[in-house]
């Protein structure tokens, strides 16, 4: 094993040397390119002795002469070569950033190709005995192909085939780049591969499509209606799409089911491949999806992950072992048989069977004596893993390793249709992709202290339902009351309502989410059906089925610091209890672990809990009911208390960078003008005004300066400030607390003002308050 791992390691420097002086002979390739002379070309046919020459070429003779061939042969179209050089160059050298740049590359010289050959076809008349490159614009080579394919075509069909060539290209590219797509405005369901295979399957069947019109027999019209039918479509049409696609590299449909074991790996091979390039095609879970022109966020808006390979070095791997099981004997823990190691990404699990009569909290007590032998940041152990006899330490690698959302979303687990809201969450320890299924747990709670990766982690949840549903799928309820983490995804057609980021506001948006839960439970009660998957497989309209709601709140603490604290945890306990069968899901976020924030009730009803680091043993106990997320390490290092399972499982929280974010948010709303973005929306302008409101009252301007110039609203402060009865000062607060001035009644405790002076004048300037007054 030591041995392979060198030999890798030297094969890994060979490709870098190798990438260096293709960079070097790029460069050289390209001056001398450049620096061309038709002056050096007259010489070298010329002279005899071709280094008696003073050249002008910059790179000397070997430049005049490599110049000279290249020109020769391909023409003006030898510019590319360095190009692709350089390419494979990067290629060799690993980096970690490497351009994407590949198909415009092939794409460019594909139709410079195709352009010169347009050329070459009207220059053939007067050039038809010339062989000599500078008589055909691509060199000796594409002359004389021009040339055979006008012998074949003739001139005009040789301008059209190109033409056409040209056009099918730019299309490839603008199905290669989704931002191409937008830009061209080029149709959403066109799939350019499946255009080439039913291409390929009309031209192999022109023969028999030609002899069956000389056949009159009843067999030949079965086939006819066949051909005609309609492709399938719906659910099942999908699935059997996909499988079609992923028996496309090399594998037949019809293939006998007696296989050998390696043809079978390689095919799973193959078939992981194609999942990963067509997760985008795999999203389409819902049933009668309607895309129309809206276009799905392309892979290539993510990073690509740069390293490869494993995290931990074999040697390494037993090395640890070794001073594990040193250090554990040292302190009278035996080790029964060999030690089992696990690696990962970020730690490496090192597993054990304990010898006859060593207790377990003799190896719980160890964990500060193992991290100072072993040199580690910190150690966590699990005694006794559980359903296993047998204990297991999880060590930090000395070098981690990032995990790339790219990976998680490309790999199989992500595109498995039954997942109706899938949640990337990261990889495990053993380094495979994990995702869970929101629509099952149903509801989220994340904790962890500033720094941990909790941002990064609501970022990646949002941006794996993001790829993996339609805005008519899924909708989006943010409150932000940082004002940074999901203001970003302002504009996207996914939002409900623009983004709360005020604390107080917060108790009216989870106030109309319950009204909007009991609404959906009546048109449940009507259609006799129990879940809002039953209800959307009866309705055939798009426009008739009920989205999902996830409502994502990034800071729990500041809203149970308010002061209807009461009635937002009353809320959203309520919510917790009953939204899941009609589709509305909740996911929680705090840095502030403590009981005055996630109570009792709350507690209860999210069994799902992510635990990232925190500062004690305390604030591990309040998110997970167990000791551990002490222990984390950070940077995305999480704990996953499942719903349903005892004990909660480590996992490495996959990175999403804000480059990444602003990306595919740019992309989503470059798609939708202005006024569509706001389509959808709640009825308030982004400080959360509501701007159509029937105020009906000429004292409601009056009312509204009164409440914010006392600093709070009641009935009985208008009434005596107004001089005005009861039932309409109990009508001007309603109307008041509907425009979002006051907060929502509160028992006994008076309305706070949500609004100064100065949002009080937008107000007024607004079309409905200008009617009102005129």
């Amino acid at each position: 094993m030591a041995r392979r791992n060198r030999k890798k390691d030297n094969d890994s420097k060979k490709r870098k040397i190798l990438g260096i002086l293709l960079i070097l002979f790029s460069i050289l390739l390209f001056l001398s390119l450049v620096t061309h002379s038709v002056w050096d070309d007259q010489r070298i046919k010329e002279q005899d002795n071709p280094f008696a020459i003073d050249f002008r070429n910059q790179v000397g003779t070997i430049g005049a002469f490599t110049s000279y061939l290249l020109f020769f042969f391909f023409g003006w179209l030898s510019i590319f070569l360095p190009f692709m050089l350089t390419l494979l160059a990067f290629r060799f050298l690993e980096l970690k950033w490497r351009p994407n740049a590949a198909p415009m590359v092939w794409f460019a010289i594909f139709v410079s190709v195709l352009i010169t050959m347009i050329f070459n076809v009207y220059k053939l008349e007067s050039t038809a005995q010339s062989i000599g490159y500078a008589e055909g614009y691509g060199g000796y080579l594409f002359f004389h192909l021009t040339r055979l394919v006008s012998k074949i075509i003739g001139k005009t069909g040789s301008v059209i085939l190109m033409g056409a060539l040209i056009a099918a290209s730019l299309v490839a590219l603008g199905y290669r780049y989704p931002w191409l797509r937008v830009k061209f405005g080029l149709p959403v369901s066109f799939d350019i591969n499946r255009l080439l295979r039913a291409a390929g399957r009309g031209i192999v069947g022109i023969p028999s499509f030609i002899f069956s019109l000389f056949r009159g027999d009843k067999e030949s019209g079965t086939d006819e209606e066949y051909d005609e039918a309609p492709e399938p479509n719906g659910e099942f049409g999908e699935v059997l799409q996909a499988s079609i696609e992923r028996n496309e590299d090399g594998l037949s449909l019809y293939e006998n089911d007696a296989e050998s074991e390696p043809s079978r790996k390689e095919k799973k091979r193959a078939r992981q491949k194609a999942a990963g390039k067509s997760a985008q095609k795999l999203a389409s879970v819902a049933v009668g999806r309607e895309t129309k022109d809206y276009i799905f966020p392309g892979l290539d808006l993510l990073h690509d992950n740069p390293e490869s390979g494993p995290a931990v070095s074999p040697d390494e791997l037993s090395f640890t072992a070794r001073a594990l099981r040193d250090t554990l004997e040292t302190f009278g823990v035996t080790v029964d048989g060999q030690i089992e190691k696990y690696p990962g990404p970020i730690i490496t699990r090192y597993q054990f069977k304990p010898a006859a009569g060593v207790k377990v909290h003799q190896i719980t007590n160890l964990s500060d004596d193992l991290a100072l032998a072993l040199q580690a940041k910190r150690i966590r152990i699990i005694a006794p893993i559980p359903g296993k006899a047998a204990v297991g330490i999880e060590i930090p690698n000395r070098k981690a390793r990032m995990v790339f959302l790219k990976d998680i979303i490309t790999s199989d687990v992500y595109s498995d249709k039954r997942l109706q809201l899938p949640l990337a969450l990261g990889k495990s320890i053993s380094g495979k992709p994990f995702v869970t299924d929101l629509a099952k747990m149903p509801h989220l709670l994340i904790a962890g202290a500033t720094g941990s990766g909790k941002s990064v982690c609501i970022n990646s949840l949002i941006t794996s339902l993001i790829f993996r549903l339609h805005p008519r799928e899924l909708k989006f309820i943010f409150i932000d009351p940082k004002m940074l983490e999901l203001s970003v995804y302002a504009g996207i057609p996914h939002l409900s309502r623009p983004v709360v980021t005020n604390s107080k506001r917060a108790e009216k948006v989870l106030s109309d989410a319950v009204g909007e839960m009991e609404t959906r439970y009546k048109k449940l009660a009507s259609e006799a059906v129990r879940s809002i998957h039953d209800y959307n497989a009866k309705k055939k309209n798009i426009e008739d089925k009920m989205p999902y709601i996830v409502i994502i709140v990034d800071e729990l603490a500041d809203m149970m610091m308010a002061a209807a604290s009461s009635r937002i945890e009353m809320l959203i306990t309520r919510l917790a209890q009953m939204a899941r069968a009609v589709g509305i899901h909740l996911i929680l976020a705090t840095q502030r672990p403590s009981v005055d924030v996630i109570t009792g009730l709350i507690k209860a009803n999210f069994s799902a809990r992510i635990g990232f680091q925190v500062a004690s043993k305390i604030d591990s106990r309040t998110i997970l009911d167990a000791n551990g997320a002490e222990k984390l390490l950070g940077n995305g290092d999480m704990l996953f208390l499942q719903t349903g399972q005892p004990e909660p499982v480590r996992l490495h929280g996959a990175f999403l960078s804000g480059e990444e974010t602003a990306q595919i948010v740019r992309f989503i709303t470059d798609q939708f003008p202005k006024e569509e973005k706001a389509e959808g929306a709640a009825e308030k302008n982004e400080d959360g005004v509501m701007e159509d409101v029937d105020l009906g009252d000429p004292l409601f301007i009056e009312a509204a300066q009164t409440v914010i110039r006392h600093k709070q609203g009641s009935v009985s402060l208008l009434q005596r400030k107004l001089g005005i009865g009861y039932q309409r000062a109990a009508r001007l607060i309603d109307k008041l607390e509907a425009a979002g001035i006051v907060s929502a009644y509160d028992g006994s405790k008076a309305r706070d003002v949500l609004m100064d002076s100065s949002h009080l004048e937008k107000l007024m300037a607004s079309r409905s308050l200008t009617d009102l007054n005129s």
